[in-house]
């Protein structure tokens, strides 16, 4: 009698406790799916059917889902800690990286800190922050798996719970996203199975399909014909109306095209292994019975581009394809097979699981829980006072803010130097331009009546010792925009030559009316990227050619001498200030391989002066991107009627607007805590306090179940 009674005060002390924990019947698994680099923009989740019946059949699709910086460090940072980067400072892959003030402060407030203390059990397996050394397991995590540096396949090596693994080139014991995988399910199994009674948070965080892109065997014959990433902005090159790099910037030649062909099946292939895992995973949770009782978020830090605007690879461009992302959410009362378009983001993504855990969101935190825009989207009454309107704008930020000029001086030197209008006439009172039409000459400026310059295109120079070419018969004036912007990127080519400027890529596109027809296959094969002994680009050059642009004659003699001695490494594929990469037929050590026939090229994909501050916004009216670069350069995109953003419509602006604009965005960049919502909404309120939503209570989750 009293040993029973003993029992029974025990067990009650010990339900009484997890009680006062919030461990009994309030709080829900949750985990957090990350790939590295994925598309959505280029359609890479279209050959994800495992992933897509899973996380949007069965959850919501987040159809504007974004990152605040698309680099792979500070976005992971964000994911974190639920800060802007100008909040947490980690502006790169490389400064402060794991570096002092990240371990110092942030790291230890970092969604695994909060959720450990509210008494979940973490784990955290795959990649984690570029930079990390492996010689420490960050604060907040139980478990933990996580490869040193950056995303490998093969060849590799992790730190796990503290001891450091090497792993070799093995398929079925060291490829990393199966690893990643197995380990994930061991974690989850053991667990349910010893301690069923306490919650757990999963962050899985898989390499694919970041580079070196190595596809497991059995997906490496797929996607053969796949070219799903020549978007509408693909190759549309030089863009003299963005940025500095994109104006120096031309055409992708041959060789590029088949390498941007290539690489994104390679992608495709490695994602097929994420795919099989979450099936995987998500039958694990059904044979445990934990559907139920678990939430799962699915994201990228960042997107990517593959020859969008002439630029081979990579993100860190504030374009759709490197800042959209897929995003989508399953669990208790999330509803099925459903799409919400309002913006999302990765800021929002630390408050999401502090919610979920029923852990009231830190003041320090930038982001909303997901969990609210459910509610408001249910119209949910209950709520209606306590919930504000959902957000219209995102930040989106890469690198240190400097002081600039007010922004009507910015806007007014831009105007004069790249409009259209005045570019044509500064090029057109050069004497050379106004000759006739004598051998070797292409253009020939004319004045007409109503006093505009207006372009001749002197026809019959405009041969090459290619037989596809089809000259015409006269020479005309030209009314055509697509001359137009021909000429103003051909004058731009020689300026850069004769200054002296780095420029990399072709000038001029294929012309089909200069094809005959019995040579249309000719055309067609080079356009899917097939290399052919004849190229109709008027500008072909062995590819490490590009790099001669940028130098002085003395070095070129110096570079040159390097070349022709074969002693030129790839070390040599470098510029001051900006990110270079060489390829050779040793990138790849999995098939499919690169030609060795191909041979190396050099390609500077992004550089220091990159630098910028965009806004977002997408609601019922408003669908825009609109930036501020470092360089004083302004953009403006309109989604409404520029999908691809081909066209800087900055010039449309009334000086009004884009001074409310450049407001909004200073108050952005400089906001802390709280305010980063207050001035992410159109409608901003009065007073900067937001009421708080106490969201760790059983109701309102049972209020959102039902779909479950």
């Amino acid at each position: 009698m009293n040993s029973n009674l003993l029992i029974f005060g025990y067990c009650f002390l010990v339900y009484n406790c997890f009680a006062t924990l919030n461990f009994v019947d309030s709080q829900h698994n949750v985990i957090l799916i990350l790939t590295d680099d994925q598309d959505i923009e280029l359609g890479s989740m279209n050959f994800m059917p495992k992933t897509t019946q899973i996380m949007k059949e069965r959850g919501t699709e987040f159809t504007s889902g974004y990152v605040t910086t698309p680099i792979c460090c500070p976005s992971r940072s964000t994911i974190l800690t639920g800060l802007y980067v100008h909040n947490h400072h980690v502006h790169t892959n490389n400064q402060n990286c794991t570096g002092v003030e990240w371990r110092k402060v942030h790291e230890k407030k970092s969604i695994g800190v909060y959720l450990q203390e509210a008494g979940y059990r973490t784990a955290y397996l795959g990649k984690y922050l570029n930079e990390y050394d492996g010689s420490y397991i960050p604060p907040g995590w139980d478990e933990w798996h996580a490869i040193v540096k950056n995303s490998k396949f093969y060849n590799y090596t992790m730190n796990s719970n503290g001891e450091r693994e090497k792993f070799g080139f093995e398929y079925e014991k060291d490829y990393f996203t199966d690893l990643v995988t197995n380990r994930s399910l061991k974690f989850i199994d053991n667990h349910i199975k010893t301690r069923a009674w306490q919650p757990f948070a999963l962050i899985i965080s898989y390499p694919a399909p970041h580079g070196p892109e190595d596809p497991a065997p059995q997906f490496a014959h797929m996607f053969e014909n796949e070219f799903g990433h020549r978007t509408g902005s693909w190759n549309f090159a030089p863009n003299p109306d963005k940025q500095w790099l994109l104006q120096r910037t031309g055409k992708m030649n041959d060789v590029h095209i088949t390498f941007t062909d290539l690489l994104h099946r390679r992608r495709l292939q490695t994602l097929q292994s994420v795919d099989d895992g979450i099936l995987r995973l998500f039958n694990l949770l059904r044979e445990l019975n934990q559907l139920w009782n678990t939430y799962a978020i699915y994201t990228s830090d960042h997107g990517y581009h593959l020859g969008q605007f002439g630029l081979l690879k990579g993100k860190n461009m504030p374009y759709e394809f490197d800042i959209r992302v897929p995003f989508f959410m399953r669990g208790p009362g999330i509803p099925r097979n459903v799409t919400f378009n309002e913006m999302v983001t990765n800021v929002d993504i630390a408050p999401t699981m502090l919610n979920i855990a029923g852990v009231a969101k830190p003041a320090r935190m930038n982001g909303r829980s997901l969990l609210e825009l459910i509610a408001l989207k249910k119209k949910k009454k209950k709520y209606a006072v306590a919930l504000k309107p959902w957000r219209d704008t995102v930040l989106i930020e890469r690198g240190k803010m400097p002081k600039l000029k007010k922004i009507r001086d910015r806007y007014m030197k831009q105007k004069k130097r790249f409009n259209k209008e005045n570019r044509l006439s500064k090029e057109c009172k050069r004497r050379k331009w106004q000759r006739d039409c004598v051998e070797g000459q292409l253009w020939k400026c004319y004045y007409t009546v109503e006093e505009r310059w207006r372009i001749y295109k002197c026809r019959d120079n405009w041969t090459d010792q290619c037989p596809c070419r089809k000259k015409r018969d006269e020479s005309h004036i030209s009314e055509d925009e697509d001359d137009v912007d021909e000429f103003l990127a051909h004058v731009d080519h020689e300026n850069f030559a004769e200054e002296n400027e780095w420029f990399q890529g072709e000038i001029g596109e294929f012309d089909e009316e200069f094809v005959e027809e019995e040579d249309s296959e000719e055309l067609r094969r080079s356009k899917r990227g097939i290399l052919s002994k004849c190229s109709c680009s008027r500008n072909v050059s062995h590819p490490i050619k590009l790099l001669e642009r940028k130098m002085s004659k003395k070095h070129y003699l110096k570079y040159k001498k390097k070349l022709q001695t074969g002693s030129l490494k790839p070390k040599d594929c470098s510029l001051p200030q900006m990110n270079c990469f060489t390829h050779t037929a040793s990138h790849w050590k999995t098939p499919p391989l690169w030609p060795e026939e191909l041979g190396e090229f050099c390609f500077c994909q992004n550089c220091n002066n990159n630098t910028y501050w965009c806004l977002r916004t997408k609601n019922e009216t408003h669908n825009f991107l609109y930036c501020e670069f470092v360089t004083e350069f302004i953009s403006f995109y309109d989604f409404n009627t520029d999908p691809d953003q081909l066209i800087n419509a900055v010039y449309s602006l009334e000086i009004g607007v884009l001074e409310q604009l450049s407001e909004q965005l200073r108050n952005l960049r400089k906001c802390k805590n709280r305010q980063c919502e207050i001035w992410s909404a159109s409608q901003r309120p009065r007073s900067p306090k937001l009421v708080d939503l106490r969201v760790n209570e059983k109701s309102f989750l049972e209020d959102l179940d039902g779909n479950t």
